[in-house]
């Protein structure tokens, strides 16, 4: 009786609302408007990467196939376009942290085959001075609800940020790659907890792919079997 009732109050005072426009729902999640805009990524894509192929394939894409990722498989849950940015801008940058559970839903419902025998979940960390700024880091905070969702161990002291970096938006490829190059590590306390594992990294945006590619790199040089990433939404490079 008495949680009926805190959950009657808390719908009167804090009603669910749209994760992209703001209207009043139903249930938590998007209206119906928005619901039709969202371009989700589905098959066929490529096996490694996760990007959307045009065409029935069960082929890698071709800048997997010139230079193959660190991480064994990607997976994201729409696409990030015009639409999708304001979504992830309020999440991360605006201090809407009341809708990570609805697109850490969306994104282990994405990835739940890919990450169904994995032994840890971890975050794409961020420099503490840029934590200290924006106060959370949102790629925690997603693997924190997926890692619940997939009945999987969280352990968000695995990876560190060792050094601050540019931001990476506006750059190539290959000067992203640069940017990162050795900014990321393992903490030695918790190396132990690599070695033989699959692991899930999670983040919110997937680009190039030079982030996850420098944190699966140092993973897997400290023992890492499997790393696969988990994104809530994925840059179309075309």
């Amino acid at each position: 009786m008495l949680n009926r009732l805190l959950l009657y109050l808390k719908d009167l005072c804090f009603p669910a609302s749209c994760v992209s426009c703001g209207q009043i729902v139903e249930s938590e999640g998007l209206c119906s408007e928005c619901w039709k805009q969202i371009k989700w990524i589905s098959d066929p894509k490529c096996k490694i990467c996760g990007a959307p192929f045009e065409f029935e394939s069960d082929l890698i894409c071709g800048r997997c196939a010139k230079e193959k990722p660190r991480f064994d498989k990607a997976v994201a849950a729409f696409e990030y376009d015009d639409f999708s940015k304001n979504m992830i801008i309020r999440f991360k940058h605006g201090d809407s942290t009341r809708f990570c559970r609805q697109l850490a839903t969306w994104t282990y419902r994405a990835g739940e085959e890919a990450i169904r025998n994995a032994d840890l979940v971890v975050p794409v960390p961020i420099h503490f001075l840029k934590r200290l700024k924006r106060k959370y880091n949102q790629s925690e905070l997603l693997a924190r609800e997926i890692a619940k969702l997939a009945g999987v161990a969280y352990e968000p002291r695995i990876l560190r940020k060792k050094k601050r970096t540019p931001q990476q938006e506006g750059l190539s490829r290959n000067a992203r790659l640069k940017n990162v190059g050795g900014s990321f590590g393992v903490s030695e306390k918790y190396a132990d907890l690599t070695r033989g594992r699959t692991i899930v990294l999670v983040d919110d945006v997937t680009t190039t792919g030079a982030t996850a590619n420098e944190c699966a790199k140092v993973l897997k040089k400290n023992g890492a079997e499997k790393v696969i990433l988990l994104t809530v939404a994925r840059v179309d490079l075309k």
